[in-house]
């Protein structure tokens, strides 16, 4: 069901496309109602399976990228992709982050399927707990910092960022997710490699079971920064 979907989808989206071009403001406006609501369909749909998760992510992210000079349709999409991971997002995870690093260390990493499925996803993922150490972090969060996601897990904020950045930046973010606020913010940062990214960070409150706000869900979507010729 969800691949017809994202089928119908993109049909839709190329009538709407050839509609544009004809200046046909009743068909497009007829069209841009039937894609929404394709949109929302493959939102609310519960995925069965680890393939069907990453398609579903995948395919928010795939708008917000298609949408990137307009902002309001990036925040729209970014927001349904961190609607999908706290969906998804298992509560193994932060049963994980109660146990002791050095526990951890032992037995080894052991990710759940809807951890592999952010693995899978193009997006910066990680969850920060109310002590500001990490509960979770994707695979290409860990490689832009040149580490493993099992180096993460426990650590402190302060491990991975200076004290200037964490309370000018990051510290009062947090402390409003926490609060129940979904927060939005940009901006700048150079990889290990020295190259220069726009970064869109969104933070949505992670949920335990009992609905109480147990840390943050961090979704980072990296732009690079070319420099201007001449």
């Amino acid at each position: 069901m969800l691949y017809e979907l994202i089928q119908q989808f993109e049909r839709i989206a190329s009538e709407l496309l050839l509609a544009v071009r004809r200046e046909d403001e009743d068909q497009v406006d007829r069209l841009d109602v039937r894609l929404q609501h394709v949109v929302r369909s493959i939102f609310e749909m519960q995925a069965r399976s680890r393939s069907e998760m990453s398609t579903q992510i995948n395919f928010f992210n795939r708008l917000a990228l298609r949408d990137c000079e307009d902002g309001s349709s990036v925040g729209r999409y970014t927001d349904m992709m961190s609607s999908l991971f706290d969906r998804y997002m298992d509560s193994s995870i932060a049963l994980k982050a109660a146990r002791s690093e050095q526990q951890m260390l032992v037995e080894g990493y052991d990710p759940s399927l809807h951890e592999l499925v952010l693995d899978s996803v193009l997006e910066r993922v990680a969850v920060i707990g109310l002590d500001y150490r990490y509960i979770y972090c994707n695979k290409r969060n860990a490689d832009f910092h040149d580490k493993r996601p099992i180096d993460f897990i426990g650590k402190h904020l302060l491990d991975m960022i200076d004290m200037e950045r964490f309370q000018s930046r990051a510290k009062l973010r947090l402390d409003q997710c926490f609060g129940g606020a979904r927060v939005s913010y940009t901006y700048e940062v150079s990889d290990n490699r020295g190259r220069m990214y726009d970064v869109i960070c969104r933070m949505t409150p992670f949920l335990d079971k009992s609905e109480k706000v147990a840390g943050a869900v961090l979704v980072l979507h990296m732009q690079p920064m070319f420099a201007s010729a001449g």
